[in-house]
């Protein structure tokens, strides 16, 4: 576990985090980190042949990736290494919740520190779940470290699929010039308008309500007699799951709920 590297990625989540102009979510709790790291070093092991940045060994633990060292020991001082100001408060989950944040940082004075390999695809991650922690567990489980994992083994980074389109996308983005992205706004903003435009011209069908009136009472009244259901009595008991559901391809499918 490289805590330096550990230290620069905090750092950088929390500094992208504070540009939130939502003040409720320029703070990352442990929670948040841990996931976000996890990303990191997913995104750092799809261009390494699956070598992670940190060093972190993650386990599969209840639902989704986890490291009890840097749980306790790493991320508490790691963010006392980096300045960043601790905010707690009462917790039904904890004795106490715990949230972070940094000032006067901005990302730019931390990429110098990160690999190009993460912090593109990290930032946009952060930007689009920030503290949101419903949505962002959601994006973590369904990634392939996870989906191909079962509970209480180690993670394995090296079957990892090559970056997507959208993060060689991103990479790109950040490589125009200030002329390039006004050119490519202004074309995004035309096709736009022409999307709005041809929504507007289409004709909106307004369906018949239904007719609540006697005849349909009377005709659900005559359904009711006609079934003769039996009351469903309570049942208590215990739900085995075979380990082997881990193993099935539905946990491959990032669409699932």
């Amino acid at each position: 576990m490289n805590i330096q590297r550990i230290e620069n990625l905090i750092k950088y989540m929390l500094a992208v985090a504070g540009q939130d102009e939502d003040w409720k979510r320029c703070e990352l709790g442990p929670i948040h980190i841990i996931k976000y790291l996890y990303l990191a070093d997913m995104y750092y092991a799809q261009q390494s042949d699956g070598d992670t940045y940190t060093g972190i060994n993650w386990i599969f633990y209840h639902f989704g990736p986890w490291n009890l060292e840097l749980y306790r020991e790493a991320i508490p001082k790691a963010t006392k290494n980096i300045g960043a100001i601790k905010r707690t408060f009462p917790s039904k989950y904890t004795n106490d919740g715990v949230r972070w944040s940094i000032k006067n940082v901005s990302p730019d004075q931390v990429t110098t520190h990160l690999p190009i390999k993460i912090y593109p695809a990290l930032s946009r991650d952060i930007r689009k779940f920030n503290a949101d922690t419903y949505d962002l567990l959601h994006h973590v489980y369904s990634t392939p470290p996870m989906t191909n994992a079962r509970p209480g083994e180690k993670l394995q980074f090296r079957s990892i699929v090559p970056s997507s389109k959208e993060d060689t996308v991103e990479t790109n983005l950040n490589k125009l010039t200030v002329r390039e992205k006004k050119k490519k706004k202004e074309r995004l903003l035309k096709i736009r308008e022409k999307i709005a435009q041809r929504k507007k011209k289409k004709k909106t069908i307004v369906p018949t309500p239904p007719r609540y009136d006697e005849v349909f009472f009377n005709g659900v009244m005559e359904l009711n007699n006609d079934l003769s259901l039996e009351e469903i009595e309570d049942q208590k008991g215990v739900l085995q799951v075979s380990q082997s559901a881990w193993s099935g391809n539905w946990r491959k499918d990032c669409d699932l709920p």
